[in-house]
Parts: structure tokens; C-alpha cells; sequence
């Protein structure tokens, strides 16, 4: 949260450590920089809008599909890599694949009511589904298309999860893909790293899987497809906060799929959204110098490292890690390589610290019903979140610098500064310590008991109780000490 960051405990701020010299990234050399008008809006009205989002730092992704059927498998067999995925990792041409995922797909009634609720339970402040994936499929009722759920259904999925979303008071996020495998004139062999499940010609020489590609691909037609089904999402359901563009790459960026007309378009009808910057080249993982030379305004809100959490965040730029509970982001009944409550805290956490926000995945099955062991966790990190909330939500970065024993979050209030001391292990000599000038009084958030603090030079030492509270996580919160 830079401008709370900026505000927060000026004395503290000075004590942080240097900022750490950025090694600019090389481009590609057929690829420059895309050239982008400079955004209109004022410092002080990008603020406002992003506000809630700074203020939340939690948000839950969902990842639904056609893809969800298959599970894992295609014709019985696992398929390596990201359940999603499986139509590209199994080559599977798009006739094939919706002939076999259709029947499949089948929508329990209140399935969008379960997800909402569940995003409550877990503490989560907005909700961002997958309103069309790579494949192509999407949830709405598309008049542009009829590989959708109003075709497949009856039903127009996203006005089902849009309003109960709301209805739960969440803020309400599309993801929505760039590319098309199962659109005529996606024109991926025009580009050396758009995928396609039909092998590229970089990859198999004299390929001949697609003979007619050459009469249908046509960039135009396909940007003016593109256009057409986010306008549909945008001008139909009311105030959408979140736009989640995915899959952009060197080559295939910005004014490929006509960026700026795009995202014009979309403020028009949705003055208030927030949009990533995946239209145009991103931070995929922890490189948080790449991004900053990348990162432009003008390209988008946010930033979003995917399965990582940068070490350092990625300073002066608004940033949401995006993250699943397992390996994967679509639903696979192979993956239950499920991270335990206490790492999905604690990421949250380390997320919080560094001035982030953290997106959890969910893979909910074809029928929406989402897997058990997501759920278990969900609620446990909302009881977490019940009891030390406060030292998550609208929270800014540490301003102290990094500490051994845990992480530090930080708010400025109206009754005046915190600090949130997370005790992820106790020190050996029973005492936190942390380089904050001043006096200050320290007690456990959950339940409220006193600690003694003590001043050791330039370093404040606060005492822990011999057994922490909370074995995922014990909050201390420090306020400064009234003269």
C-alpha cells in the first residue's frame, strides 16, 4: 500500500533499510517497450479509486471451467501439468474437447451462493472468478458466441455468481483471458509464444494439424471478438471492481489485442474498476526489479507475481500475489498436494508485510462444488482472521525492515499509530526485538493480555509469553506509549 506506507510513522520510516538498486531487465530486442499515452487521472483520484483494494488484502480466486470436468485426465489418463491446461498439455483439438467437456459441465442450483458464502467465512474482501479461460468457454450468456453457459446450460453463470457475491458484501472481480483456443481466428502461429493446444510450428516442424489456418486466422476479426465479449461483461451486470486480465508475453503484448482502445472502453462503462497490467508484459514470478522497469500506469493498476511472494514486495507499485492451495489452479482429482492452514496464513501474512495483496485459488469441481480439503482451510483461515484481522486489513508494510522471528504490519488510525508484531517463532531469550525509537506498550491482539516492553539501547525488546498463543501465528500489537 505505497501512499499508507508513505504516511505511516515517519520516525520509523527513517530507521528502514536502503532500498535495494534495481538491475534493469534486458528486452527482447524485436520487442520494445510499448508506447503508451500517460494517464490522465491524478495521483490524488488513483488513490481513491484503489483504496478498498489497498484496504483488503485478501481476496479469493476461482478457477472454473470446462477443464473442471476432465479433472485431471484426458480419455482416463493423467495429464502432466496445470488441470486448466489440459487441453493444450493433451493437444486436443477444440471440436474434440468440447464434445467430450460439455456433457460434463453441469451446474448444481446454488453452487455461486456456496462460493460466496465461503468467501465470507475464510475473511476474504472480494471475489475474482475465471469468466473465460484459455479454452475459450465462457460463463456468461454471450451473444457473440455460442461456446458459452447460456448455450451449454440455460443459465448465465456470471450474473449467478456476480449477485451472489454481492449479496454476501464482496467486491466482485472477472478474469478474463486474452486468448482463445477455440475461436477460428485466434491467430496464435503469428506469434513465436502464443499457445494454442494444436502444436506450433516452432515446435514440430511441417506440422500439418491445422491446414486451414491460414484462411481463418485474422488478428482484426479476433481483437474486434475480444472487444465485443469484455463489453458484454461490462456493460451488463452492473459495477464490476475487478478486471483480472490474464496471459500477455514478449511478442504478443498491449497493442496486440488493442490495449488502450480495450481498457478505454472498459472505464467508460466501469469508471470505478481496477485492473491488473496483464494486458501488456507482467511480473509472472519473484522479480520485483523486471517489473518496476516494466511496470507502467498506463498499462494497468496492479501487478500480480503468480505463485510467489517477491521477497522485498515490489516497491512504489500496487502488487497481489496470486496463489493456489495446491499446484494447481483448475480442479484435478490427482493434485492433493494441499499446503496446510498454517503456510496460507502465513503467506497472507508475509503478503500484508510487504505491502500486498494475496488472491487464493480454489479449484471448485464441474458441478461447482468445491473440494473439501479447500474448504477446511478456507474456514480455518477465517477463524484466524476473526480473532487478528486487524492486522491485516488496510494494513501498510513493515517500516521497520525484515526481523528473524516473524513479519511486522503497520496501520495509522485515527487514534494514532500500530504496529502488528506476527511471532511466526519465539526467540530463545523470550524477547522480540525491533529497531522502533520511542516508547511504546505491547498486548496480545487475541485476548488482549499485557507484555512487557523494555528499551535495550536502539532496540525495543518486547517480552513473549514462554508458549505462543497461536502456533500459526501470535499477533502483538504495539501503540505508542501516551507521555
Amino acid at each position: 500500500m505505497p501512499s499508507l506506507r508513505a504516511a505511516l510513522i515517519p520516525c520509523l520510516l527513517a530507521l528502514a533499510g536502503a532500498a535495494h538498486a534495481a538491475t534493469p531487465a534486458t528486452p527482447a530486442a524485436a520487442v520494445p517497450k510499448p508506447a503508451v499515452a500517460a494517464p490522465t487521472e491524478s495521483q490524488a483520484a488513483f488513490d481513491a479509486r484503489m483504496r478498498w483494494w489497498r484496504e483488503a488484502r485478501f481476496g479469493l480466486f476461482v478457477h472454473w471451467g470446462l477443464y473442471s470436468g476432465a479433472a485431471g485426465r484426458w480419455n482416463g489418463e493423467p495429464v502432466k501439468g496445470s488441470a486448466e491446461w489440459i487441453q493444450r498439455n493433451a493437444h486436443v483439438p477444440t471440436d474434440e474437447y468440447a464434445r467430450q467437456m460439455l456433457p460434463l459441465f453441469k451446474p448444481k442450483p446454488g453452487f455461486a451462493r456456496e462460493w460466496a458464502k465461503l468467501a465470507k467465512q475464510a475473511g476474504a474482501k472480494y471475489l475474482v472468478f475465471t469468466s473465460k479461460h484459455h479454452e475459450g468457454f465462457a460463463l456468461h450468456d454471450s451473444a457473440v458466441s455460442d461456446f458459452d453457459a447460456k448455450d451449454a446450460t440455460g443459465r448465465d453463470l456470471v450474473r449467478e455468481i456476480v449477485e451472489a457475491a454481492r449479496a454476501e458484501g464482496l467486491k466482485v472481480g472477472l478474469y478474463h483471458s486474452v486468448i482463445d483456443w477455440h475461436h477460428p481466428a485466434y491467430p496464435y502461429r503469428d506469434f513465436a509464444r502464443l499457445e494454442h493446444p494444436l502444436p506450433h510450428p516452432l515446435e514440430k516442424a511441417g506440422d500439418t494439424q491445422d491446414p486451414d489456418y491460414a484462411k481463418r486466422a485474422n488478428l482484426r476479426q479476433y481483437q474486434d471478438f475480444l472487444h465485443a465479449q469484455v463489453r458484454e461483461l461490462v456493460e451488463r451486470y452492473g459495477p464490476i471492481d475487478v478486471l483480472w486480465w490474464d496471459y500477455s508475453n514478449p511478442g504478443a503484448e498491449g497493442e496486440t489485442w488493442r490495449a488502450q482502445e480495450l481498457m478505454a472502453m472498459v472505464r467508460k462503462d466501469q469508471p470505478g474498476i481496477v485492473m491488473n497490467n496483464r494486458l501488456y508484459r507482467s511480473l509472472g514470478y519473484d522479480d520485483p526489479q523486471g517489473s518496476l522497469q516494466w511496470f507502467d500506469r498506463a498499462h494497468g493498476d496492479f501487478t500480480t507475481p503468480e505463485q510467489a511472494i517477491p521477497a522485498r514486495g515490489v516497491p512504489g507499485v500496487d502488487w497481489e500475489a496470486c496463489m493456489t492451495m495446491n499446484g494447481t489452479w483448475g480442479y484435478s482429482a490427482l493434485d492433493t498436494n494441499w499446503k496446510s492452514t498454517r503456510e496460507l496464513v502465513r503467506n497472507l501474512v508475509d503478503t500484508a508485510s510487504k505491502g500486498g495483496n494475496l488472491l487464493l485459488n480454489i479449484g471448485p469441481m464441474a458441478d461447482g462444488s468445491v473440494p473439501q480439503a479447500s474448504v477446511e482451510r478456507l474456514r480455518q483461515m477465517g477463524q484466524w482472521l476473526r480473532r487478528n484481522g486487524e492486522s491485516i486489513y488496510a494494513t501498510g508494510a513493515n517500516p521497520l525492515g525484515e526481523v528473524a522471528w516473524g513479519r511486522i504490519t503497520a496501520k495509522r488510525t485515527a487514534a494514532g499509530e500500530r504496529l502488528y508484531l506476527h511471532v511466526f517463532e519465539r526467540p530463545s531469550d523470550g524477547e522480540l526485538r525491533l529497531r522502533a525509537p520511542g516508547q511504546w506498550t505491547a498486548r496480545l491482539l487475541d485476548g488482549g493480555a499485557a507484555l512487557r516492553v523494555r528499551r535495550d539501547g536502539d532496540e525495543l525488546a518486547v517480552a513473549v509469553p514462554q508458549t505462543l498463543a497461536d502456533s500459526i501465528d501470535t499477533v502483538i500489537e504495539l501503540v505508542p506509549a501516551k507521555s
